[in-house]
């Protein structure tokens, strides 16, 4: 091999695209696009947000200037002086109102060229009191309007928590955009070895780690990408070191007590929405963002494309962890598992019927039929 391949990865060219990557990527598309100023991407530590971010940010805007923040404070002036230090105004010391008044100056000026402007927020566990005032200004400025200025959380469940918490209303309903990466399954770990062993020169990428090998490394890092490189790097060393050809699992036992395992993520079961039409299935949407709008307009998130849904249908939200559906005055109304409805929380299992369509909802224990997956809610799928 010509290099390491767990450490010293070079950007884009070495970013494993597995299904939620390119699920995240496909978000973050759609996110960076649209005209909303906040985007949050949530996930447990090691995960990989901030790759992701990063890579996302160089395939759809790449002539962005970007400002990157760490953890926020919840000093109002403090959130808009590293804003502005970010976007390269060292040592700027003025009041609250002039700090602003700077940022809408360079803002504009950045719109009027053309150019996009992105803050990231990295590590944020919480929004502070303080800057949730500051996020509804920024929310009101022109660049907002026309797509020109994006904020991105990345964060954990914490962030996911106070977004749903019902005192959190006014936030809740700035982030229109939030995806969760979640930890790989084993087989994606399997993949994500051989594809950076791949990148690295290797050229039988399948032989160097046995399936014990995989399936060990996958549980000492309960699936997180930034354990696996640590664990995998020491399990060649210690191959290397026996003289053996391919890693095996002897070579990873102990590493768990002698790098210290990471905590294990509690892996969140991602509901999933299987779509039917007169009973015969069409699509299954995995529900990964706060809400869905659905109908027979090309607009809506999923389209359903008969004559038999209205324009703008329904409508699914998540609170609290629970899936809700809601009809938005259609014509021929919405039913829940047979009875008519103006608006119902979902379990595992029940059918809606919009039209001649049955959606069924697939959460906590699996889905109910094999359907061939159409990616995240932020998609448009077609329906006919």
């Amino acid at each position: 091999m010509s290099r390491d391949p767990f450490v010293g990865k070079s950007g884009e060219l070495d970013f494993y695209t597995g299904p939620q990557h390119r699920d995240a990527l496909n978000f973050l598309d759609h996110a960076l696009h649209s005209n909303d100023l906040l985007l949050a991407l949530t996930g447990e530590s090691g995960v990989g947000k901030s790759t992701t971010m990063n890579v996302g940010l160089t395939r759809h805007l790449p002539d962005a200037v970007v400002a990157r923040l760490g953890k926020l404070s919840g000093d109002p002036l403090d959130f808009l002086e590293r804003i502005v230090t970010g976007f390269g105004f060292e040592g700027v010391k003025a009041s609250h109102d002039e700090m602003r008044g700077l940022l809408t100056v360079f803002l504009s000026h950045q719109r009027q060229k053309g150019v996009t402007t992105v803050i990231v927020v990295d590590e944020i566990e919480t929004v502070p009191t303080g800057v949730m005032e500051e996020l509804g200004w920024l929310s009101l400025l022109e660049p907002v309007r026309v797509g020109r200025l994006k904020l991105a959380m990345l964060g954990d469940e914490r962030l996911e928590r106070q977004m749903f918490a019902p005192r959190m209303q006014a936030l809740r309903q700035m982030v229109r955009w939030q995806h969760r990466l979640e930890p790989l399954g084993v087989d994606e770990a399997r993949d994500y070895l051989e594809f950076h062993l791949e990148s690295a020169g290797c050229p039988e990428p399948g032989l160097v780690f046995s399936p014990d090998a995989v399936a060990h490394i996958h549980a000492y890092s309960s699936g997180l990408p930034g354990r696996i490189d640590i664990l995998a790097r020491h399990a060649i060393q210690r191959a290397v070191e026996a003289g053996d050809k391919a890693v095996r699992r002897g070579h990873v036992q102990g590493l768990k007590e002698q790098q210290g395992a990471a905590a294990a993520p509690r892996r969140r079961a991602v509901a999933s929405m299987d779509i039917l039409l007169d009973h015969e299935p069409k699509a299954r949407i995995r529900l990964n963002t706060p809400r869905l709008l659905l109908g027979r307009h090309p607009w809506n998130d999923v389209q359903l494309d008969h004559d038999s849904v209205s324009r703008y249908h329904a409508m699914l939200v998540r609170e609290g962890g629970h899936w809700t559906v809601v009809d938005l005055n259609s014509t021929n109304g919405i039913h829940v598992n047979e009875r008519s409805v103006r608006q119902q929380r979902l379990q595992h299992g029940d059918v809606v019927h919009i039209g001649r369509f049955r959606l069924v909802l697939n959460e906590g224990s699996g889905p109910t039929q094999t359907l061939p997956s159409v990616g995240d809610m932020s998609d448009t799928v077609i329906l006919g």
